[in-house]
Order: structure tokens, then sequence, then C-alpha cells
């Protein structure tokens, strides 16, 4: 499965709460089945043709399961041990928690490529485009966030030294959606599906807990789309 949609529960693809009744799942099915389409001209300009096919497949077994009473019952236990057994994936012990704007960092960091597994100066930390100062009074706001929006993710970033080309390269994402979702752009942003599937590869690069990070953001998106 293409990585990016491995992350995305069924409800994700159909983008439906965990509790929506039959009713909602066939209608969310329908609307998905339409706006994904294999032949919709727009998904080719984020996905390549064998992305959207996929993408396809991938509504057409969340409608099989989400419609099936045990079929249901089984995945959502499934969901439940995974949440439970999923680790924190927590870079020098970074834990996003808060949506209040912190300064951008004022560090000198040096932008000096380096082998992963190379051990860098005491003080620094890296990343897989290369290494960073440690700011620990940024490391301590970023540790007291209870959730986030775009400027969080920027600011992290920009700390951790990761350029928009870096990272759009690294996760296969456009630089307009990056920016649109670092600026909290909703409306240049497409369907959910899709921004919880970018949000996830992102936080992911940056070495912060993909999940919370998505859930943090698609429900501050959502919140403000509804206004």
């Amino acid at each position: 499965m293409n990585q990016r949609f491995l992350d995305q529960t069924y409800y994700e693809i159909l983008e439906i709460e965990p509790d929506a009744p039959e009713n909602e799942i066939h209608r969310a099915y329908l609307k998905a089945k339409d706006t994904y389409s294999p032949d919709s001209p727009a998904l080719y300009t984020m996905f390549s043709p064998d992305e959207a096919q996929e993408l396809s497949r991938l509504i057409e077994e969340a409608y099989s399961v989400l419609s099936n009473h045990a079929a249901r019952r089984e995945y959502d236990s499934r969901l439940l041990g995974r949440r439970e057994e999923t680790p924190m994936n927590i870079d020098n012990q970074v834990q996003l928690k808060s949506v209040n704007p912190i300064p951008l960092n004022k560090n000198s960091n040096y932008r000096a490529k380096t082998n992963y597994d190379e051990k860098v100066p005491e003080g620094y930390a890296k990343t897989k485009f290369g290494v960073y100062k440690i700011d620990k009074e940024l490391e301590t706001e970023i540790s007291t966030f209870d959730g986030f929006d775009g400027e969080q993710l920027a600011i992290i970033r920009n700390y951790k030294n990761i350029t928009i080309d870096d990272l759009s390269e690294d996760i296969r994402v456009s630089r307009p959606y990056l920016r649109a979702i670092e600026a909290n752009d909703f409306k240049s942003l497409p369907a959910d599906v899709f921004v919880r599937g970018f949000v996830l590869q992102y936080a992911k690069v940056l070495g912060l807990d993909a999940d919370k990070v998505a859930s943090s953001y698609m429900k501050n998106m959502r919140n403000v789309r509804e206004k």
C-alpha cells in the first residue's frame, strides 16, 4: 500500500466520524466515489494514475467493511488495539501539545549535510537532511503544546533546518500545498482525506507524533471551515 494512504483509517478515507450511522456511511461512500474517481482530472495534479486507482480501491474497501456490522466491529476492535500499542515517535523528547503561538527561533543553525548514522557535535541534533543546533528554551516551549496549527509546524520545520524543498521532495507533496498547510490557508487545501495524509507525512519528517499532530490539525481545520 502506498505510504500516502497507509496511516489513514477507513473512517478517514470516507471522511466520517467513527460513530457514523449506516445512512451517513453510504452517503459518504457515494460522495467519495464520485470525488476521487480515477477518471477525475483534478486527481492527477496530486496523484499518479496508480495512486488514484489505489485510492479508489481503498474507498471501495472502506465501504465494504464499514457497511457490514460484523466486519465493522472487528475493524473497530483492531483500530482500538493499534492505538493502544502505537509508541510515541518523538524526536529529542519533543511532544506537540498546544496551539499557542511561540516566537520564531533565532538560533544561527548551520546546515551541514551528514550521514544519518554519523555522530553530531554536542548541543546539536540531526534529521535526515542535516543537523541543527538545539535550543533548549524552544524545546521546552514545544513540549508545552496541547495541540497545534500550521504555524507550529512551520516553526519546528525552520528550527530543525528543513526547507520546503526538502519536505516537498521527501514526501511528494507540492510546495503550494505545504505552504497552505503552514499558513492555515484551508481554502487552498484539497479534501480532508488528502490533507490528513499530507500532515501525517509532514509530522513524521519532523520526528513528531504523527497521528496526534494530524488529528489536532484536522480538528482545527474543520472548526474553521464550519464557521
